[in-house]
């Protein structure tokens, strides 16, 4: 069964908030190999809501490590950050 974790975080600013969702744009697929799905959804001008999707508990884990020294970067530029994760009971991705 798929495990996600979903991050709300609020960036410092407008302008970090920019760099950031750019420089995830471009790594997260490089960083998180693992990852079924990665979303970063902008919810507002110094906020977001990334999920991240994993085929298996022991996949997310190893993502957690990459995830910590990803963090650690931004110190500084992130105000706050709420994690939630759990099996997801439905993942679909229809291509079209």
């Amino acid at each position: 069964m798929s495990y996600t974790r979903m991050n709300y975080i609020e960036y410092a600013s407008e302008e970090i908030a920019d760099e950031l969702e750019k420089a995830y744009t471009v790594n997260g697929p490089r960083n998180f190999p693992d990852a079924l799905c990665l979303v970063f959804l902008r919810t507002g001008p110094t906020t977001a809501s990334l999920t991240s999707v994993y085929p298996s508990k022991e996949s997310y884990e190893r993502a957690t490590e990459q995830r910590k020294k990803s963090m650690k970067n931004h110190e500084g530029k992130i105000v706050s950050v709420r994690a939630e994760e759990g099996i997801a009971s439905t993942f679909v991705i229809k291509q079209e």
